[in-house]
């Protein structure tokens, strides 16, 4: 048999039922700081990884706001331009641009004056659509109630 001092741990590999040494040898067993030290070097690798997620998880929040923003301030800025062609389209008397474009407005931003003023195109056109017209009327004053001023014949605060 080996003598115990050519393995390393100082203990011979074990041996099967058959007398044969076996395929697994067991590591010699480590000292309790250098296991605890490794430990320790996992926990924090684990930890940093978990702040660098966390990092990129707000960072990628940050940008997904950041262009929600911007896209609502191109929507907002579309949508208004959308508005002020309607308005000069109207003062052209080009009426189906007009409903072109406040149609266009109300998509981007479905408003009660955005649905009036698109009310108001259509009643414009020649010749009228007063069954479209009114059902935008009904949704602005859904949208805004204060709309209801705006009506013709209401009363004047």
């Amino acid at each position: 048999m080996a003598n115990a001092t050519n393995f390393p741990g100082g203990a011979a590999p074990a041996q099967s039922d058959s007398g044969e040494p076996s395929d697994y040898d067991p590591p010699p067993s480590l000292p309790l700081e250098i296991f605890l030290f490794c430990a320790f070097l996992i926990t924090v690798a684990a930890y940093v990884a978990g702040q660098r997620s966390d990092l990129a998880a707000e960072r990628l929040a940050d940008r997904t706001r950041s262009e929600k923003l911007h896209r609502q301030i191109v929507d907002k800025n579309r949508y208004l331009g959308y508005v002020k062609l309607g308005f000069q389209a109207e003062e052209q008397k080009n009426f189906p641009s007009a409903v072109s474009n406040f149609q266009n407005a109300v998509l981007l931003q479905n408003t009660g004056e955005a649905h009036y003023n698109l009310g108001n195109a259509l009643l414009l056109l020649s010749p009228p659509r007063t069954d479209e017209a009114l059902k935008e009327f009904q949704a602005a004053l859904a949208l805004d109630p204060k709309l209801k001023a705006r009506a013709p014949g209401a009363a004047k605060p």
